[in-house]
């Protein structure tokens, strides 16, 4: 269970600041989890964030970071909304502030972009060196739920303005640039990865339509929208080409990295491992991250969350334009009595050395009777373990691979 001293250590050693800088979007996703389909979030009215309200967050994070002089650990501050580009005046104002008051600290930027008006920003971005992931679902056809408010796919102006970026800043696009590309009925993993790495050499991370928080009356649709990663794989023409080029961003891959470090017993972090089981006697926590363990999501309504992927009802605290509000000790019992609620199914759970289910995001979580929907039983593990073995029987090359490419936390 989480306690006061780690949330602190946390929140000193935070290394991701995030500020919803805008709630406002220049294009109308069919599938955002702020659109019609979704509920759980507050209200989209195209607020902007204000200045004053990042640089207190900003200050409060320096002055605890200050206290700790000896180490200087290095921060990212991302920009997120909404589209962020749409209060680029607030993005340029927190980097000059930050290179003006905070020099001293390692700072670097993020942000997360659907590059329509990226031509208009790209020099400010790439002279910043900001780590930027540009959210595209293949060509024109996967772009299709990607639409303008007035019904037009953002396809050729978003291609046209990244190929402009990679003509302009090559070296910037190489190593700076990823991409996000969303699995729907309109698009496969075959079709968006060898669009996007022919274009622009890059190996995209795919993710799933967000299944938490969906409307009782839109769940029809999201299931004709949802499309499974791992099967979209599967039914690529050739999948065995497909994964290796994919590697740990295909699911049967990535099981596999999870298998051969968590339970293969063939991999060791430090000595100490050789002699005790220390998954074993480690907390259970399910996969939910300890508060401000990787980042601290900022909404434009001054919420402080754990991150941007999780209900607004779950906030931390909030910041004015003057103050931070965080309250350490109700933290600690919040998170403790939402974790509890599910510790018993945890404990007998056969995934919880890897386990990727947020509490957060479970749909029942403030229900008495909650239920995680990831609960692996012993039938199920012994399925896996089996599947996971074949295919590494299978694919033994693999193996090396994984052990000098893979690094995992």
């Amino acid at each position: 269970m989480e306690n006061k001293v780690t949330v602190l250590h946390h929140l000193q050693h935070l290394s991701q600041l995030v500020f919803e800088v805008t709630d406002g979007c220049n294009l109308n996703c069919k599938y955002c989890a702020y659109s019609s389909m979704y509920e759980g979030y507050d209200k989209r009215e195209f607020k902007k964030l204000p200045f004053k309200m990042a640089k207190t967050a900003l200050d409060y994070v320096m002055d605890i970071r200050d206290s700790s002089p000896d180490v200087n650990y290095p921060l990212t501050v991302s920009f997120y909304g909404g589209e962020p580009l749409l209060n680029f005046s607030l993005i340029s104002k927190i980097v000059e502030y930050i290179k003006n008051e905070y020099p001293y600290q390692k700072v670097t930027f993020g942000m997360t972009t659907n590059a329509m008006l990226l031509d208009k920003y790209m020099d400010f971005i790439a002279l910043n060196s900001f780590s930027l992931t540009i959210s595209l679902d293949g060509d024109e056809k996967g772009q299709g739920y990607r639409v303008d408010h007035t019904g037009k796919n953002s396809f050729k102006r978003v291609f046209k303005n990244i190929i402009l970026l990679k003509t302009l800043y090559p070296d910037y696009f190489k190593t700076n640039v990823l991409f996000n590309s969303v699995m729907h009925n309109r698009n496969s993993a075959e079709s968006t990865y060898g669009f996007i790495k022919r274009n622009f050499d890059k190996n995209p991370l795919f993710s799933p339509l967000n299944p938490v928080g969906i409307r009782n009356d839109k769940i029809d649709v999201f299931n004709t929208m949802y499309q499974n990663i791992n099967e979209s794989v599967l039914n690529s023409s050739n999948c065995e080409s497909l994964e290796a080029k994919m590697f740990i961003r295909s699911p049967r891959i990535s099981n596999l990295v999870n298998y051969i470090y968590r339970y293969s017993n063939n991999v060791y972090g430090e000595y100490n491992d050789l002699i005790f089981d220390l998954a074993a006697k480690t907390e259970i926590k399910t996969g939910t991250c300890s508060p401000f363990s990787r980042k601290m999501f900022i909404t434009v309504n001054g919420k402080i969350l754990q991150c941007e992927r999780i209900g607004h009802q779950f906030s931390l605290g909030y910041v004015t334009e003057d103050s931070v509000f965080l309250d350490i000790d109700e933290i600690v019992e919040k998170q403790n009595k939402i974790i509890s609620k599910i510790q018993k199914q945890c404990k007998k759970c056969n995934f919880k050395k890897v386990c990727p289910q947020c509490i957060f995001n479970i749909t029942s979580i403030l229900d008495i009777n909650s239920k995680c929907n990831r609960f692996c039983s012993k039938q199920n593990f012994d399925k896996f373990m089996k599947m996971t073995t074949d295919y590494l029987s299978e694919h033994p090359y693999y193996y090396e691979r994984i052990l000098n490419e893979v690094k995992m936390q």
